[in-house]
């Protein structure tokens, strides 16, 4: 079950961080089984008097990492993935792939990788 308490707490600490002017607005989510909790604070843009609506849409500059490793051990989590799967056949281009000799080889002094990638 979702807190209250701790729903206003996270409310409270990200809308600090919108009146302190280190970002214009943001949406959180908050999911636990069946219960969803969003909640929007600012606007979308710095100098906008618009408030920030729930299907808003962000840049997400170099958060491609993150995103992917969230979404990765959610499937994990939901038995779908294991962490020491290889990844070969869900990335085939990455399977059976060569690496440099050495850090200072030229780029074609390459040898078969010596393990495969996981998750």
């Amino acid at each position: 079950m979702l807190s209250s308490d701790s729903l206003a707490l996270l409310h409270d600490s990200m809308a600090a961080r919108v009146a302190a002017g280190e970002l214009p607005g943001l949406v959180t989510l908050v999911a636990h089984g069946d219960e969803l909790h969003v909640d929007t604070i600012g606007s979308p843009s710095f100098g906008s008097g618009a408030p920030l609506r729930r299907d808003a849409i962000f840049r997400i500059a170099s958060l491609t990492k993150p995103i992917t490793a969230a979404a990765a051990l959610s499937l994990v989590d939901e038995g779908l993935l294991q962490l020491e799967q290889p990844v070969d056949e869900l990335l085939p281009e990455l399977a059976n792939r060569r690496v440099l000799r050495a850090l200072d080889a030229e780029l074609d002094d390459t040898v078969p990788a010596q393990r495969r990638i996981t998750l």
